[in-house]
């Protein structure tokens, strides 16, 4: 653990059509990677839920997450992507992060306490958009997994990428 902080612990909701994944720009008030691309994301407590294969416990906090930044957006769960752990990234903290594909029924609307801009981009898109910014674990997971899927036609990587030596 680095600096005596706690480990942080995070679902990310991956909705993606085709190849165009939904972004998100984090507020500027967010703790943890102000003003970023990224994707939808909320922390959780590892001792609350202890088994992340078991979607009707992480619905739960999909259906938080809707509430409290998406304005309550309609979605659907549907699988277990990926998940991966990190203490190299800007946050200068453990990460261990779990990747969820969800549905979205509609474009939602956004809580700007949490997201000030959402776009449905694909990878040359958000490389662009998030080129002079920091690129955090969950990007990297996504974008490593859409690529392996064939939904992407590379890995892509943003320039800011953090990676372990």
């Amino acid at each position: 653990m680095k600096r005596g902080l706690p480990k942080l612990f995070a679902i990310i909701a991956v909705a993606h059509d085709g190849e165009r994944t939904f972004y998100v720009k984090r507020s500027s008030r967010m703790t943890n990677y102000p003003g970023v691309w990224s994707l939808p994301s909320i922390q959780f407590d590892p001792c609350d839920l202890d088994d992340y294969t078991n979607l009707d416990r992480v619905e739960t906090y999909v259906r938080k997450l809707s509430e409290q930044r998406l304005h309550n957006a309609q979605f659907v769960m549907s699988e277990f992507l990926t998940s991966g752990s990190s203490d190299v990234n800007p946050i200068d903290r453990d990460v261990h992060l779990y990747l969820y594909r969800i549905a979205l029924k509609s474009q939602p609307s956004l809580n700007f306490d949490f997201y000030t801009d959402s776009k449905w981009m694909t990878a040359a898109e958000f490389e662009e958009a998030s080129a002079n910014q920091a690129c955090g674990l969950c990007v990297r997971l996504w974008a490593d997994h859409a690529w392996m899927l064939g939904i992407t036609d590379r890995p892509f990587n943003p320039k800011n990428s953090f990676h372990a030596a």
